[in-house]
C-alpha cells in the first residue's frame, strides 16, 4: 500500500528497523528557488558523509563526531545502521549526489532522542535547516518520540535562532562553548506558519521569471500564425510587452518581422523566460541548454509526454531530471502558457487570441482548454485578470506554489482555480488555509461522481472516500467550492464588488412580485436567510411607495416604480441593522428606463456601508453590465445566480471571521507504548492486515480511548466466569475484525453465566455455517450498554490525502442512514465540534424531546485522541469504532476494528 508522509511523496519503512514512516523520499524548494531531494541516511552514504563533514569548519567537524559518538577516523560512519538511530540527508539534484545537509536522531529513553542537524555552508541561511529538523521531527513523533534534545554551538546564532523561529516548545541550557537544546515534536501552528512562510519565499523566488520576466524567448516561434508558436509570438507581440522578446528558430532569419537567432545561446542577452513550443523529444535539449546558459524558468506548451502514456511519462520524467540537474524550473509540460494582466509588467504567453484588461482576479487552470474558455469569460469590465497561468502535467511547478505566488500579490483579490486532481493535498491545505484568511480561492474540481470508488472493507472506507475527501479539505481550508465554470466567475464577481458581505441577512428589493418569490427561494437555498424586515423600516418604505407596494421582503416596489424610487428605497434597505446585503431585481417596464435604475443604484451604493454589499439581477437581453461593473456593483440574469453566489461568499466570510482552531495534544497519550504494540503487530503480519481484539483494545488504552469492560475468552467456560465475575448484562462476539452481525457473531443481553456459555457454543456454530468457522478461536465478553446514543468514529487513510477522519450516527444502518461527517487530519478542535454539530443526529446528543443532554465534548475529545493517533501511527490503514456509545457522562467505544499496513 502506498503510505503519505507529510511531502506527499512515498515514505519508506526506517532502514534501521525503527517504526518511523516519515523518512520519505520527495523534493523541497528552499527559500532562495534551489530544489534538493530529501532521502533516509542508508549505509550507501558512507563516503558521502565524510566528503560533507570535511567540508565543514573545524569547530562543527568536532561537534558532528561528538554528537554521533565517531572517531575522527571513520566520520562516515554515521551512515551505518544501529537500533535506535535514524537519519535523513538533503541532496544535491545533480546526478554528483552531494550531500547538502545530514539530519539524524538517536534514542535516549523511552520518548527522547538526540538530534543532530548540520547544512553545507553554500545552503546556509536558505531554509534547508528548516526542512531538516521539521522532516526529522515528523519521523521522531512517528516512532514515539517526544522530544528532541541536542548540542548546538553557542557561537552559531543562526540555528539557536532557528530553533526559536520555528514556533516548536523549544528550551535551550547553555553550558559553556555549548547549548543544550530541546524541542517537542509536536506540531504547532507556529512552526507551520514558519514553514508555510520558507515555501512562500521559494515560490516567489521561483515564480518572478515566470510572471515578472524583463525578457523573453519564444523557442519555435514561427511566421505561420496557425502554428502554436507562431500564435505564442505573435500573442506577445500584441500584448504590448515591453521588455526583450527573442524568437528562435534555427530555420529562420526573421519571424514575423523580428530578428531571429538560432538557440538560446546567440539571444542578446539571457532570457528570464523561455517559452517553448518544439516536438516533444527536442525539449530535452532545450532543457540542458537552459541550464548551461543560466535560464531558470522554461514553459513548456509542447504535449507529447505523461498525458499520452508511458513513453511520454518517461521522456517528461527525463526532462524533469535534466530541469533539476541544470537548476531550471517547469511550468507545464502540455499547457497553454502564462500571462501576466499588468498593468506594470503586461504580456500575454499563451496561445489565447483573448487578452482580458487589467484586473484583479488570477487565475490557474490544469486543463488547456478549460483556460482557453477562462480568459473569455475574464475579458469583461466587470473582472479582468491580474495573472492566469496554465500548469498543464504539472511536471514541476504546481497550483500550490501558485496559491503561494499571488497570496503574496498585492495586485490579486482573488485565486480561481480547476483543478483535475490536488497535487500533496497536505501542501495545499496548510497553504490553502494560510491564503484564504486574506484572499479567498475559489475551485472548480472536476470528478465529483463515485465511480472509482473501491470496493470498502469497512464503514469508513465506504463513507469517507471519493469527493466526501475533497469536500472536507475544501471546507476546512477555507476554499470556496462551485460546481461549474459560470458560477466560478459568478462568485468572483461578488467577491471583487465594492463590499463583502459578514452576515447572510438578505433584503431582496424588486418590482415585481414574482422574481422577488424566486430571489427569496433561491436565497434559502443558498444558505442565506430573509428575515422580516423591522417596523420602522418599513414605515420608512411605505412613505415613498404607493400602497399596492409590499413592504415586507422582498420588498416589492411594483412595475410602475421609478428609478429615484428605487434608489430610495435601497438606501433605506441599506440603513436597516437587519440587512447584511441587498439583491435589487429589475424586470424592464415600459415606462422606467434600465440606464436610469442602474444610475440611481450607483448613487445609493455609494452611500452604504461598505459591509453591506448589492448585487443586481436584470432580467433583461441587454443590462447595463458597464455602469454597474465601474461602480463595483455585479451583475446577474437570473436570481439563482446572485444568490447562489451571495451564499457563497456569505459562509466563506463567516470561516474567515471566525477564530482559527488549535491542534491540541490529548492528555494522557503514550505514543510509546502504541508504537510498541504496531511494531509488535507488523513483525508477526508483515504484510498487515486486521489487528486481533487485544491488540487493538492495548491500542486504544495508548491513546486514553474509554473502551466498555472487555475480556478475551477461547471458551464457553472462561465466558461464563467473565460474566460471573461481573455480575452484569453482556454481550458475547465473535472476537475478530470482521461485521459480526453478518455472520451471526454476536450475542446480547446475556445475564447469567450459563447463557454466556451458552453463547459462544452457539457463535461457533454460526460461524462454521457461515464459511467463517477459521475466526470461531476467540471471542470478546463485553458489558453490555444500556443507555446513550449509538455514533460510530473511523479512519480512512486515503491513498492521496492521508488519513480522513469520520463521526456520524452508528450502528448497523450506518451505510444507509449515511449521516456522517469527514475531516482530514490533524483535527483542530474546532474541526471535531463542527464535524459533530453539522450532523442531522446532533439534536439526539443535545436532549432531543427533553431527553437528557449527553456529554458531547467527551465525543469531541474523542474525535481528537483518534486524529492524534493516525497521525502518530501512520500505518493505521482503517479504523472502524462502532458504536461508540455517547453518555450522559463520557463515550464508551464497544466494537473495534483496525487494519495497518507497513
Amino acid at each position: 500500500m502506498r503510505r503519505v508522509g507529510r511531502s506527499g511523496a512515498s515514505t519508506v519503512r526506517n532502514v534501521r528497523g525503527m517504526a518511523s514512516d516519515d523518512l520519505s523520499t520527495g523534493e523541497e524548494t528552499l527559500r532562495d528557488g534551489r530544489v534538493v531531494r530529501i532521502r533516509p541516511l542508508c549505509g550507501d552514504d558512507a563516503r558521502g558523509v565524510e566528503a560533507f563533514w570535511r567540508r565543514l569548519g573545524a569547530r562543527d567537524r568536532h561537534l558532528f563526531l561528538s554528537l554521533a559518538h565517531l572517531s575522527t577516523e571513520d566520520p562516515g560512519a554515521v551512515a551505518l545502521a544501529h537500533p535506535g538511530t535514524a537519519g535523513i540527508v538533503a541532496v544535491a539534484p545533480d546526478s554528483s549526489e552531494r550531500l547538502a545537509g545530514v539530519a539524524r536522531y538517536e534514542l535516549r529513553g523511552a520518548d527522547a532522542a538526540q538530534f543532530m542537524v548540520f547544512v553545507d555552508s553554500s545552503y546556509r541561511r536558505a531554509g534547508l535547516g528548516t526542512v531538516l529538523i521539521g522532516r526529522l521531527a515528523d519521523a521522531a513523533r512517528h516512532a514515539g518520540v517526544r522530544r528532541l534534545v541536542g548540542d548546538v554551538p553557542a557561537r552559531d546564532a543562526a540555528m539557536r535562532a532557528l530553533l526559536h523561529q520555528l514556533g516548536l516548545d523549544d528550551d535551550e541550557r547553555v553550558t559553556g562553548e555549548r547549548v543544550r537544546a530541546s524541542f517537542a515534536v509536536q506540531e504547532t501552528d507556529a512552526y507551520l506558519d514558519a514553514l508555510v512562510a520558507d515555501q512562500r519565499a521559494a515560490a516567489r523566488a521561483a515564480l518572478d521569471s515566470f510572471l515578472a520576466p524583463r525578457s523573453i524567448a519564444v523557442v519555435g516561434a514561427s511566421d505561420d500564425r496557425t502554428s502554436i508558436g507562431g500564435l505564442l509570438f505573435a500573442n506577445l507581440r500584441a500584448s504590448g510587452y515591453d521588455g526583450d522578446l527573442f524568437p528562435v528558430n534555427p530555420n529562420h532569419d526573421v519571424i514575423q518581422g523580428v530578428p531571429s537567432v538560432a538557440d538560446l545561446a546567440e539571444c542578446a542577452r539571457r532570457p528570464d523566460l523561455a517559452v517553448v513550443a518544439v516536438p516533444a523529444p527536442l525539449v530535452a535539449g532545450i532543457v540542458d541548454q537552459a541550464g548551461e546558459l543560466g535560464v531558470h524558468a522554461l514553459c513548456v506548451i509542447s504535449a507529447g509526454f505523461a498525458e499520452v502514456g508511458p513513453a511520454g511519462r518517461a521522456l517528461q520524467d527525463d526532462v524533469r531530471s535534466r530541469a533539476r540537474a541544470g537548476g531550471v524550473r517547469l511550468i507545464g509540460p502540455n499547457c497553454m502558457g502564462v500571462l501576466n494582466g499588468g498593468p506594470e509588467t503586461r504580456f500575454n504567453a499563451t496561445f489565447s487570441p483573448v487578452f482580458p484588461p487589467p484586473g484583479r482576479v488570477a487565475f490557474v487552470s490544469q486543463s488547456g482548454g478549460l483556460g482557453l474558455a477562462a480568459l473569455a469569460l475574464l475579458d469583461s469590465p466587470a473582472l479582468g485578470v491580474s495573472g492566469f497561468v496554465s500548469v498543464g502535467n504539472t511536471a514541476d511547478l504546481s497550483a500550490n506554489d501558485l496559491l503561494l505566488y499571488w497570496g503574496d500579490d498585492p495586485r490579486t483579490d482573488v485565486i480561481l482555480a480547476y483543478l483535475e486532481s490536488v497535487a500533496d493535498p497536505r501542501r495545499f491545505a496548510r497553504i490553502a488555509r494560510r491564503v484564504s484568511r486574506r484572499k479567498p480561492i475559489v475551485v472548480v474540481k472536476s470528478g465529483r461522481t463515485s465511480a472509482g470508488r473501491r470496493a470498502a472493507s469497512s464503514h469508513t472506507a465506504a463513507l469517507a472516500a471519493g469527493d466526501q475527501v475533497v469536500e472536507a479539505l475544501f471546507r476546512q481550508a477555507g476554499v470556496i467550492r462551485v460546481n461549474a465554470l459560470e458560477e466560478m466567475f459568478d462568485v468572483a464577481a461578488v467577491l471583487t464588488s465594492r463590499s463583502s458581505t459578514s452576515g447572510r441577512r438578505v433584503a431582496v428589493l424588486t418590482n415585481g412580485g414574482g422574481p422577488g418569490i424566486l430571489v427569496a427561494d433561491a436565497c434559502e437555498a443558498a444558505g442565506l436567510l430573509v428575515p422580516e424586515l423591522s417596523g420602522p423600516t418599513r414605515d420608512a418604505l411605505g412613505a415613498d411607495l404607493p400602497p399596492e407596494a409590499s413592504l415586507s421582503n422582498p420588498v416589492d416596489i411594483v412595475s410602475s416604480a421609478t428609478a429615484e424610487q428605487y434608489g430610495r428605497s435601497l438606501r433605506l434597505l441599506g440603513a436597516a441593522d437587519e440587512v447584511d446585503a441587498i439583491i435589487v431585481v429589475f424586470i424592464p417596464p415600459f415606462l422606467t428606463r434600465a440606464e436610469d435604475v442602474a444610475r440611481e443604484i450607483v448613487a445609493a451604493a455609494r452611500d452604504l456601508a461598505p459591509t453591506k454589499p448589492v448585487l443586481g439581477v436584470f432580467m433583461m437581453s441587454d443590462p447595463p453590465v458597464r455602469a454597474l461593473a465601474d461602480a463595483g456593483i455585479p451583475v446577474f440574469a437570473y436570481p439563482e445566480q446572485a444568490a447562489t453566489a451571495l451564499g457563497r461568499v456569505a459562509r466563506w466570510s463567516e470561516w474567515r471571521d471566525r477564530p482559527a482552531g488549535q491542534v491540541v495534544t490529548p492528555s494522557g497519550i503514550d505514543p510509546r507504548r502504541a508504537r510498541v504494540s504496531i511494531d509488535a503487530a507488523l513483525r508477526d503480519q508483515p504484510d498487515g492486515g486486521w489487528l486481533d481484539a487485544a491488540t487493538a483494545l492495548e491500542l486504544l488504552a495508548a491513546y486514553g480511548v474509554t473502551s466498555v469492560r472487555s475480556r478475551i475468552v477461547r471458551t464457553p467456560e472462561e465466558a461464563s466466569a467473565a460474566q460471573a465475575e461481573w455480575g452484569v448484562p453482556v454481550v458475547v462476539k465473535v472476537a475478530a475484525a470482521i461485521h459480526k452481525s453478518d455472520v451471526g457473531g454476536v450475542a446480547l443481553g446475556i445475564e447469567s453465566p450459563d447463557a454466556a456459555a451458552d453463547a459462544v457454543r452457539s457463535i461457533r456454530e454460526a460461524l462454521t455455517r457461515a464459511g467463517a468457522g477459521e475466526h470461531a478461536g476467540a471471542f470478546l465478553v463485553q458489558e453490555q450498554i444500556g443507555d446513550g446514543v449509538e455514533m460510530i468514529v473511523g479512519v480512512n487513510h486515503d491513498p492521496a490525502f492521508g488519513p480522513v477522519v469520520m463521526a456520524g450516527w452508528g450502528g448497523t444502518l450506518v451505510e444507509i442512514v449515511a449521516d456522517v461527517a469527514v475531516r482530514l487530519t490533524p483535527l483542530s478542535d474546532l474541526d471535531a465540534d463542527e464535524m459533530i454539530r453539522s450532523l442531522r443526529s446532533y439534536p439526539l446528543l443535545t436532549g432531543y424531546r427533553n431527553a437528557a443532554p449527553l456529554d458531547v465534548a467527551a465525543f469531541a475529545d474523542l474525535l481528537l485522541r483518534v486524529s492524534a493517533m493516525v497521525e502518530d501511527v501512520p500505518e493505521i490503514a482503517e479504523l472502524d469504532f462502532n458504536p461508540v456509545f455517547v453518555r450522559r457522562s463520557g463515550v464508551a467505544v464497544v466494537d473495534v476494528r483496525v487494519r495497518v499496513a507497513p
